[in-house]
């Protein structure tokens, strides 16, 4: 049963590798954010920060600063748009009516709801960690900041969380559509719809409070906050950014924990409410698979 498992978690890794036009989209969004923070976004927030701070802090460690915030908002709406193309497989294993040839195997459903998942989860994980390397590498050499050793297996330990609670979502909004055409359309749209609810596009402050509460609401605003507030405390201290600027910065980056609809949560607990919503999307998405599968 385990080397079926593998054998099917390794199809999926295949078909979606091989399918230039489905990596190409997953990497869609993050293309977009990253072009708007380039042309426009980035050098908004700099230049904002180097008119205030800029008798305090180099012109180089606040872009710096700008930038290796921004990416780890990119690696997160990755988590999200990876395990939508790497799902996409599930949907035309469905309409294909491929499904039915599998269970003709040794693999119970349980065994290919497994496998779907895991394929999702590795594709996005190890991706996801691909980019945040050549991030580091591309941050260093423009701005001279190299982000910390121990800074660096923290982000890969959270992008392993978040590629988790990622894949558990879009399994479950997979399992719920009927064609992939529906996928294809999500996929389109959600970098753009989730970067800024989850306040990686724009602060919240500069947004007001009613999508600060409904972005509250959402798994990957806590988890975005909690990278941000990783690497930010590592870019301040290896940079020397003052103490008395931090609390602007963060506020300005969208690095303070909201808590839930205004309610005053601690992240800790925003960060079990994401895992607990992560778990419940992964159980209602075996149901629906299963009962598809029955069917």
């Amino acid at each position: 049963m385990m080397r079926t498992m593998l054998a099917f978690t390794r199809r999926s890794v295949v078909l979606f590798l091989r399918d230039k036009a489905t990596v190409f989209f997953s990497f869609l969004s993050t293309l977009i954010l990253i072009a708007l923070y380039f042309l426009f976004i980035g050098k908004a927030y700099a230049g904002g920060l180097e008119e205030a701070l800029g008798s305090y802090v180099s012109s180089a460690n606040l872009y710096a600063v700008v930038y290796v915030q921004m990416i780890v908002g990119v690696l997160v709406l990755n988590s999200l748009s990876l395990s939508i193309g790497a799902f996409s497989t599930i949907a035309h294993d469905f309409e294909n009516r491929r499904t039915d040839s599998f269970l003709l195997t040794p693999m119970k459903p349980s065994a290919l709801l497994i496998s779907y998942f895991l394929g999702g989860f590795i594709i996005s994980f190890v991706l996801n960690v691909f980019t945040w390397l050549v991030s580091i590498v591309i941050i260093g050499l423009a701005f001279g900041y190299w982000v910390g050793v121990a800074t660096m297996f923290a982000v890969m330990g959270i992008l392993l969380f978040s590629s988790m609670v990622g894949c558990a979502l879009m399994l479950l909004f997979t399992a719920s559509v009927k064609s992939s055409a529906a996928i294809g359309v999500f996929s389109g749209v959600a970098g753009t719809f989730f970067g800024f609810l989850c306040g990686i596009y724009m602060p919240y402050e500069q947004l007001g409070a009613g999508v600060e509460k409904v972005g509250s609401v959402l798994p990957f605003t806590h988890i975005t906050i909690w990278l941000k507030q990783i690497v930010l405390e590592d870019a301040f201290q290896s940079l020397g950014i003052a103490d008395t600027f931090q609390s602007v910065m963060l506020e300005g980056f969208s690095a303070k924990n909201i808590g839930l609809l205004g309610m005053d949560f601690s992240l800790m607990h925003m960060l079990l409410f994401t895992a607990a919503v992560a778990v419940l999307c992964l159980v209602i998405a075996g149901r629906i698979i299963k009962r598809k599968l029955s069917a």
